[in-house]
């Protein structure tokens, strides 16, 4: 039998918590305050899951003896709102990048969670504590965001750079 390092097993969880925390203020944002409504509600939807899903994380945690950090909460929150300050000379108004900036955030957040889920997945082969079928179904639904992330990332890029391009497109 294989033994899992419980101090590596303890910080990750604490990292992935704190990553989490921050990824579902950044998807109840975004979902508020984007410019497309299409898009808007979909990624209303994806922070329903994203917050499930830390849900879940919390579980797995207490399944190890882990109890989530509340510093590490807290500067999750502070760490998220100091990310919405940009360096586009807009301090009261968005930017037409912003909502593609934006989507590009929560894909980066989504690829750290499935990569954390992976990895879980992986010592739940090793640690009975560990639910399998549920990092399984935490895998899942990361890839079903990620598809569909990809999807409004590329259609919103594409209607700010082809909206965005007229007065300015070479003759």
């Amino acid at each position: 039998m294989i033994l899992v390092n419980e101090e590596v097993l303890k910080d990750y969880l604490q990292h992935h918590w704190v990553g989490s925390t921050a990824g579902v203020a950044l998807f109840r944002r975004v979902g508020r305050t984007h410019a497309d409504p299409d898009a808007a509600a979909e990624v209303r939807d994806l922070a329903v899951d994203v917050a499930a899903d830390r849900e879940t994380l919390r579980g797995l945690m207490i399944s190890v003896d882990v109890a989530p950090s509340t510093i590490g909460t807290v500067v999750a929150r502070l760490a998220e709102a100091l990310g919405r300050l940009k360096p586009n000379g807009r301090v009261l108004s968005r930017s037409p990048l912003t909502d593609v900036v934006e989507l590009e955030a929560l894909r980066l957040a989504t690829a750290g969670r499935r990569a954390g889920f992976e990895v879980l997945r992986a010592a739940a082969d090793d640690e009975p504590r560990l639910d399998p079928y549920a990092l399984d179904r935490l895998l899942e639904r990361a890839d079903e965001h990620l598809r569909t992330l990809d999807r409004l990332h590329v259609s919103v890029s594409r209607q700010r750079l082809v909206a965005d391009a007229g007065p300015h497109r070479p003759s």
